[in-house]
């Protein structure tokens, strides 16, 4: 049985013929960075799609819609894939007529052939991308779950269930401090606590009862006061009379004495007036009472909706610090990289705020950041890096051990392989 030794593995050599621009190439790449340059049309992106088509075939069949060259009947492309040091391991080889689809053949470096190549191949590429920046082209959404992804389990929590929950703490913090605010709003309409005033509404009935109560007892002393004026009148008319009526004097004496003492003896007069004058105030006095009362609940429910604020602004530091120890302890592959609830950041700010050089380096380094034994990568249309971001990529690639194929618009032919009419230019 044919054991594939666990070291990174590259291309050592490519040959096409016939696949869709190519008439026939053989190339034998030097170093990380492989660089196919020639004029638009000639066969460039059809040297990196042959390497596609080799190692991922389902998924690059479904995006190459004619595969043979116009006016041939069969195509191939074959990869000798092996080691640092030039060791082939395997053999890999697509050939498509104009009645399938393709078939891939891969074999050992001792001609033995594998029975599920594409499962074999699969297994040795992992889950990279061969388009190391595909990240910078996604949207900030597709950015953040390829970055989850690449983080796995070195994240320490779900980002994503954690998102929700701070959204949804946030939505509710949100909505008691809209209700703090009403209640100090409504808070500022009243008037500061009166500590004279009573704790409860004052009853009117109460008022009134006491009233009659006193309006009948001083009728009862103007009363007893008539019957003593009465009295003494008896008496003076009995004085008059005293010759003729002596005895009718003593008499009215006696009564006109106990009427006096009767009259005494009920006290002083009452003043209902205090009485009467609260009595006109009761609605007043009452209505401040209910808005003191008023006020008093509402500095309650404030004092609640402000704890429950403060609860809710914990919690919201809570989360912010899980999700920023849990950034701090992945293995994050650029320094700086961090992410939000609205997608990817680096040293704090939107990824897509960042330079071209930056994302190019976080790109790269994210699409390198598994560790698959075929460690393969293409960029098509690489005339759009400049120098710092092919430097950036030379460097991760040598660090990481990735063998990158770069095209680019470049008729110098001063590096990498010149690609045209389909072939390798002398």
């Amino acid at each position: 049985m044919t054991t594939i030794p666990n070291v990174p593995l590259r291309v050592l050599e490519l040959r096409a013929e016939n696949y869709k621009r190519l008439t026939a190439v053989q190339i034998r790449p030097d170093g990380n960075v492989v660089l196919v340059g020639g004029r638009n049309a000639q066969g460039k992106t059809s040297v990196l799609d042959a390497i596609y088509a080799v190692l991922k075939g389902g998924a690059a069949a479904r995006e190459t819609v004619q595969p043979i060259r116009d006016g041939q009947d069969t195509a191939t492309a074959r990869l000798e894939i092996g080691d640092d040091a030039g060791n082939v391991v395997l053999v890999a080889t697509r050939r498509w007529t104009k009645d399938d689809a393709g078939s891939l053949t891969v074999e050992s470096e001792d001609h033995a052939r594998f029975s599920s190549p594409q499962k074999l191949l699969d297994g040795l590429l992992g889950s990279i991308s061969l388009d190391p920046l595909a990240f910078t082209r996604m949207d900030a959404k597709k950015q953040l779950a390829a970055l989850i992804a690449a983080l796995g389990d070195s994240l320490g929590f779900d980002p994503l269930q954690l998102d929700a929950e701070r959204k949804g703490v946030y939505d509710r913090r949100t909505e008691v401090g809209r209700k703090v605010t009403e209640l100090e709003g409504r808070l500022r309409g009243y008037p500061e606590p009166d500590p004279s005033l009573p704790s409860e509404e004052v009853s009117a009935a109460d008022l009134v009862a006491q009233v009659d109560q006193m309006t009948r007892h001083n009728r009862d002393i103007d009363a007893a006061i008539e019957r003593a004026r009465v009295a003494r009148a008896d008496q003076q008319r009995a004085e008059d009379a005293l010759v003729a009526a002596q005895n009718a004097l003593d008499a009215a004496a006696a009564r006109a004495t106990e009427s006096v003492a009767a009259a005494r003896a009920l006290g002083e007069r009452a003043n209902p007036q205090p009485l009467l004058d609260q009595l006109g105030e009761i609605d007043v006095i009452n209505e401040r009472v209910r808005k003191q009362r008023d006020r008093a609940a509402i500095v309650e429910e404030l004092s609640d909706r402000k704890q429950e604020q403060a609860q809710h602004t914990l919690r919201l530091q809570e989360i912010d610090q899980q999700k920023a120890d849990g950034i701090a302890a992945a293995e994050l592959p650029v320094p700086g990289l961090g992410f939000d609830a609205d997608g990817v950041t680096l040293n704090g700010i939107p990824f897509s705020q960042a330079s071209t050089s930056e994302q190019v380096r976080v790109s790269t380094a994210l699409a390198m950041a598994g560790d698959p034994t075929i460690r393969v990568m293409r960029i098509d249309g690489g005339e759009s890096l400049d120098s710092a971001s092919l430097q950036i990529i030379e460097e991760l690639a040598a660090e990481k051990s990735f063998q990158v194929w770069i095209s680019r618009v470049d008729e110098s032919r001063a590096v990498g392989f010149t690609i045209e009419d389909g072939e390798v230019a002398a």
